[in-house]
């Protein structure tokens, strides 16, 4: 006997009529139905949590990966030098202490004290600036410092600052922090400086003090 000579058996047991026996199929239906669902729901969700976690995972090891790679692939060196030249085919050469070339980024140089010298047209000696702690791009011959900043302009002034910006492709110098100044000319004191391509002006802003030598002027 098959499913459906069952049912109709079933259904003749009961008693039930034409109208009476569709309505209890459908409720049968139904009833299966959401009896499947009550079971398909639950794995499913399991199913997308272990998907979800698997991802996660996945994602923390390409990461990992990622940073090993990078880590393996910097340089580091020792009493390093760079050479080259500006925009205006100027000769300069960064010294550094410990330099640390970047492996994700070749352009990247982390640098431990770092020394830069440019080329002076204006004065005997080249321009010239330290620091604690620099950060260079080959590509866009850009230099950050900072830690103690010093500014040499070759013609006897010395400007001490805690950051600088080096554009050495335009042949500049600019600091966003306080300044103190010292040359031939006196003393100055401001809160951020600028420094032209040939090193000719440095133009200070913001609550600007100076001291001249032979005369006395605050301003």
């Amino acid at each position: 006997m098959n499913a459906a000579s069952a049912e109709l058996d079933r259904d003749e047991a009961t008693g039930a009529t034409g109208p009476r026996r569709a309505s209890l199929a459908h409720w049968r239906r139904r009833s299966r139905r959401i009896h499947f669902l009550r079971r398909a729901l639950p794995a499913a969700i399991a199913v997308l949590l272990v998907l979800l976690l698997g991802w996660v995972g996945v994602r923390a090891v390409l990461s990992a990966l990622n940073a090993a790679s990078g880590a393996a692939g910097s340089i580091h060196m020792s009493n390093a030098r760079f050479h080259g030249r500006d925009g205006r085919d100027q000769s300069f050469v960064l010294f550094a202490r410990e330099a640390t070339r970047d492996g994700a980024n070749l352009n990247k140089v982390d640098l431990v004290k770092p020394d830069l010298n440019l080329t002076n047209e204006t004065g005997p000696q080249p321009r010239r600036v330290v620091g604690n702690h620099g950060l260079y791009f080959d590509d866009r011959k850009m230099l950050y410092m900072d830690g103690h900043v010093v500014f040499e302009d070759g013609a006897g002034n010395r400007f001490v600052s805690e950051r600088a910006e080096i554009n050495i492709q335009q042949n500049t110098v600019r600091g966003d922090t306080a300044v103190t100044g010292d040359g031939p000319m006196g003393h100055v004191d401001a809160l951020s400086y600028s420094v032209d391509s040939k090193g000719d002006h440095v133009v200070f802003v913001g609550n600007v003090h100076t001291h001249l030598v032979n005369q006395q002027e605050q301003r």
